[in-house]
């Protein structure tokens, strides 16, 4: 897992990885932590049983995982809104993707802070 800093450019971040031949996802931060799992959830397409909490983020990216083809990678852009206004939240989700990046190698995860 590796985290930039705001003057990152996501376009060519983005453009980087397809290169490399990865998948990617951008998951734009919000400022709540509902905000942000509902923003995960919706550029993930995650199932309409998703539970809203961590547990059920952890279970739905790992799942994804396991089931996508080759290399896949997850940009989480302005992270920065949900740690100023919810620093535990944002540490919870920083949690869920190290782990995730830790359990399968063919997962990259990029972490955005603006």
């Amino acid at each position: 897992m590796r985290v930039l800093g705001a003057q990152v450019d996501l376009d060519g971040l983005v453009a980087d990885a397809v290169e490399e031949g990865r998948q990617v996802q951008v998951v734009r931060g919000r400022a709540t932590k509902s905000e942000t799992l509902e923003a995960f959830s919706e550029a993930l397409n995650f199932p309409e049983w998703f539970g809203m909490n961590l547990d059920a983020l952890a279970d739905c990216l790992d799942t994804l995982a396991r089931e996508s083809e080759g290399e896949w990678e997850i940009v989480w852009d302005e992270a920065a809104a949900l740690r100023r206004e919810d620093p535990r939240a944002a540490t919870g989700i920083e949690s869920v993707l190290a782990e995730l990046d830790e359990e399968h190698p063919s997962v990259h995860v990029t972490i955005i802070e603006r």
